[in-house]
């Protein structure tokens, strides 16, 4: 009994952790790349997932396949269509456009009457008139849709340089903290002691440290199993 109980257990876990394969998440931004609040965040998932993000950031966990995200907000909406392939996690950012499709649906359906004069024997060129508005909106939403387009792209390599600076800012700041925290123990002290007064994951620390190493601020002396963290 006990036996089956167990391997219940373990077929859940497997399931769950196949169901779920992986996570996508991303923070949601205007066309002036502000973080935007109260904004809906959907995927189509089955059954689809839907909640509100309070504060300018989302993330759904997802099976493997192909998903649509969308957003809607005021301000506008952002629509992106993913692959998720593997297990893993997946960043994408939301930038909000205008959204002119009310605008051309309220244009389509509104009732455009050419009058026509026509004498006789003269031509009737209301229909060149038609024509030539057709293919001038046509052209001026082809413009629009190729505009956004080049726009998102250079807003998102924006977003990517901005991640990028809060990145080095932190960790500038990181490096600091890891100094003083040296100098408090004397200008000497073990990577090991490093890790319990510091809240970082382990890959976290060793770059810290061989990032301060290769900026000529400290030595590193191994030592058994651990190193020792000496300031220069």
């Amino acid at each position: 009994m006990k036996l089956r109980a167990f391997i219940l257990l373990i077929l859940i876990i497997l399931v769950s952790s196949t169901v779920f394969a992986a996570t996508i998440d991303g923070s949601i931004y205007d066309i002036e790349l502000n973080e935007l609040s109260n904004v809906v965040v959907e995927i189509n998932t089955t059954p689809k997932q839907s909640f509100v993000s309070k504060n300018g950031v989302y993330s759904f966990d997802v099976p493997v396949g192909e998903y649509t995200i969308t957003a809607k907000h005021e301000q506008g909406t952002a629509e992106e269509r993913i692959r998720v392939n593997d297990e893993g996690k997946y960043n994408i950012d939301l930038i909000l456009f205008p959204d002119f499709s009310e605008d051309v649906a309220l244009l389509n359906e509104s009732d455009l009457k050419i009058e026509t004069f026509e004498q006789p024997g003269q031509k009737n060129y209301s229909l060149y008139y038609l024509f030539g508005f057709i293919i001038v909106m046509i052209i001026l939403i082809a413009v629009i849709f190729n505009f956004k387009k080049k726009l998102e792209k250079k807003l998102k390599q924006e977003i990517k340089e901005i991640k990028n600076i809060k990145k080095e800012e932190n960790l500038e700041k990181d490096l600091k903290e890891l100094v003083a925290f040296i100098k408090k123990e004397g200008g000497r002290t073990t990577q090991k002691d490093i890790r319990t007064n510091f809240p970082q994951s382990e890959a976290k620390i060793s770059l810290m440290v061989s990032e301060l190493e290769h900026k000529g601020k400290i030595k590193k002396i191994k030592k058994g199993r651990g190193n020792i963290i000496t300031l220069r």
